[in-house]
């Protein structure tokens, strides 16, 4: 039951980011969609504070993800501001300030819920949306050409390209393996091996705050290596760092671990993000974008099933050596000849 009603956040980002991206294209605005995104999620938070049932809670949480469907746009809405050069410094600070704000809600609202009950951090949450709509009510939108009729051509020509659906295909990896380990079963290990429930709130802040950093630091990566280059070693990082876990006893040397696992997801999904839009006018960019996030939800809905069913079989050992190889095989894809300097800069 916990299971569904955790999958429910993923459901609508699989079904909805694709429709989502190309009316935010076809209708030239972004700002109508970021507001309905702040929407649909300060509902979905305020429906988790009310349910006392079951059933309840699962819609609630479906419409948490509604609200997260329309992320693509907050991006591009935010990278509006910026010249087409900064694009990737753009995504990387939006990237920053998301996670950032992740370890601050999961601080802020594991100390709510232990103080004033479990369903005070939602309530706050739905609080927090009419502060958002608030903000959004202050922002521009810059201008954005018009595409005036729809054409099946144009959206299938920039669906099939083959740098969107190889990032895209990459960062079902990538997203199997952080909702895998650090959202699944990194803490489930972590518990085996004698953690408190203090270190374990402290092993995901450590991940989420190297994460952050990542996303500060993937543009200069980039620029100094090159994407293909940094694609691979911040793969390789992630891939030993979960391969080493079973063979970890020591809570402090788990805790390390998660700063690798941490910046070299930071990195990625930064540059993913970046990839996904390369080269595109921006009357293009949100259905491109909406692409490649629907794609990589598939990895946050199959990570966790597939995994339980894997440490359920065959131990939670396993469930690690299958991400950390599912990681691998991204820094080998990277060798690709897309990825060289020639093909993307």
């Amino acid at each position: 039951m916990v299971g569904g009603i955790l999958s429910a956040y993923a459901v609508p980002q699989i079904l909805l980011r694709i429709p989502i991206g190309i009316w935010s294209d076809r209708l030239g605005r972004r700002k109508p969609l970021v507001a309905g995104g702040i929407i649909f999620t300060s509902f979905g938070a305020l429906g988790l504070g009310l349910s006392s049932i079951p059933w309840l809670l699962f819609l609630s949480r479906m419409v948490t993800g509604i609200g997260a469907a329309a992320w693509l746009v907050f991006p591009l809405y935010f990278s509006a501001y910026y010249t087409e050069n900064d694009g990737g410094k753009a995504f990387g600070l939006i990237n920053f300030v998301q996670s950032v704000a992740l370890i601050v809600a999961t601080a802020g609202g594991g100390f709510v819920a232990e103080e004033f009950g479990l369903r005070k951090p939602f309530l706050i949450a739905a609080l927090l949306g009419i502060f958002a709509l608030f903000a959004l009510m202050f922002t521009r939108e810059s201008p954005i050409h018009r595409i005036q009729t729809p054409s099946w051509t144009s959206l299938l020509s920039v669906a099939t390209r083959p740098l969107l659906l190889l990032v895209s295909l990459m960062a079902i990896l990538l997203h199997f393996a952080i909702f895998t380990g650090v959202f699944g079963f990194i803490p489930l290990y972590a518990k085996e091996i004698g953690a408190s429930s203090s270190d374990l709130g402290l092993i995901t802040m450590i991940n989420l705050g190297f994460s952050a950093l990542g996303t500060l630091v993937a543009v200069k990566a980039r620029q100094k290596m090159g994407y293909r280059l940094t694609i691979i070693l911040s793969a390789l990082v992630i891939s030993v760092s979960l391969f080493s876990i079973p063979f970890i006893t020591a809570i402090p040397l788990l805790m390390s671990v998660q700063i690798s696992c941490g910046l070299g997801s930071g990195v990625l999904m930064t540059l993913f993000m970046v990839l996904s839009i390369h080269s595109l006018p921006q009357e293009q960019q949100a259905t491109a974008m909406g692409v490649y996030q629907a794609i990589y939800a598939i990895g946050m809905l199959a990570g966790p099933l597939t995994s339980g069913f894997l440490g359920s079989g065959l131990g939670l050992s396993a469930v690690f050596y299958l991400a950390a190889f599912l990681v691998l095989l991204m820094a080998i894809l990277a060798f690709l000849p897309i990825f060289s300097r020639r093909a993307i800069g």
